[in-house]
């Protein structure tokens, strides 16, 4: 189970990075209300692997909103665990990168996930003594601060974030999450939120608890876009035994099948030899000696064959009429098939 130092550094371990630009990708809207309640800021795209004009600089993505109707801005969030020293700075270098690049204004915000008692920066500042000489100011929020709200199911989109933010993180939490996460009605994103909630849960939680606790969600994890390698082997585990599982029953089947069969067979086959053993009688009793060549003659007949020989050997004058007759239905049942 990966653990992190929330004192040492605030940047988020790539597996937790991944899962917060899930969020942010899928969900924007949610951000932007929480972080400009009341605005009239509407999503109308998203702009992917954005290269800044900048060495070694780039962001995953940034969302294109328009504010009032008719004022386009672009949309810039970053996630922290913790507050780092270099975040307003980057900030304020990242807004000036995508304001030079796209010649549009720059919406920064900045989601904190852990809790702080701690002032947290909103501004990058450049001073000269006292004087602040530039100062470039960004949106902070505490996602904290909305924990009981998302319980509530105002933004179940940011259920997988519960457990970072509740003192007490337990399997009452996490069942929670999962109640919320299956709200969402699309079933790729339905997946992406599964995939986030047992990646953060893999902090607090051992992960064959994890794949128990949602084996019931297993084939809606197999949609999700990104999937942790633990995971992706407990997948296919459980593909496997799935597999050997539905062998074993095929298996099983084919031979209760194949028993049946056989019996049927059998049965049927044991009508035929009792039916040739009195069509051979009756021409005993009536015509004493048997030539030797009938027996192969009778051999191959079916149960319905033999049937009709019986009649014709009751009402035939001679052997050699019965013989005549029996040529007569071995071809006339080779003519019908």
């Amino acid at each position: 189970m990966e653990e992190w130092d929330e004192q040492v550094s605030g940047e988020l371990p790539h597996p937790y990075d991944r899962v917060l630009k899930v969020l942010a990708r899928n969900y924007p809207e949610g951000f932007l209300q929480i972080a400009m309640p009341g605005a009239s800021v509407r999503l109308v795209g998203t702009l992917e692997n954005v290269e800044l004009a900048l060495p070694e600089r780039r962001v995953d993505f940034v969302h294109r909103v328009v504010y009032n109707e008719d004022e386009e801005r672009l949309l810039h969030i970053e996630f922290q665990l913790g507050h780092r020293a270099e975040v307003p700075r980057r900030l304020f270098v990242y807004s000036a990168a995508l304001t030079e690049q796209f010649d549009l204004p720059v919406v920064s915000l900045v989601f904190y996930l852990t809790r702080r008692q701690a002032p947290l920066p909103s501004a990058y500042e450049v001073r000269v003594g006292e004087v602040v000489t530039n100062r470039f100011e960004y949106t902070v929020v505490k996602l904290w601060e909305y924990e009981e709200e998302i319980r509530a199911g105002r933004w179940p989109e940011l259920a997988p974030l519960l457990l970072l933010f509740t003192e007490r993180p337990d399997a009452t939490v996490l069942a929670q999450e999962r109640a919320l996460i299956l709200q969402e009605a699309d079933a790729r994103k339905r997946a992406d939120l599964l995939a986030c909630a047992v990646t953060i849960g893999s902090r607090y939680f051992d992960r064959d608890f994890l794949w128990r606790f949602f084996r019931e969600e297993v084939e809606m994890l197999r949609e999700a876009s990104f999937i942790e390698e633990w995971l992706k082997e407990k997948l296919e585990e459980g593909r496997m035994q799935g597999l050997q599982q539905g062998l074993q029953q095929g298996l099983q089947q084919g031979i209760r099948q194949g028993l049946q069969q056989g019996i049927r067979v059998g049965r049927e086959e044991g009508k035929r030899l009792e039916r040739q053993r009195i069509l051979r009688r009756i021409l005993e009793h009536r015509f004493e000696r048997l030539p030797a060549h009938l027996d192969d003659r009778l051999d191959p007949l079916s149960l319905e064959q033999l049937d009709r020989l019986v009649d014709v050997a009751l009402s035939v004058a001679t052997l050699d009429d019965f013989e005549a007759a029996l040529t007569e239905v071995s071809h006339s049942d080779k003519r019908s098939t």
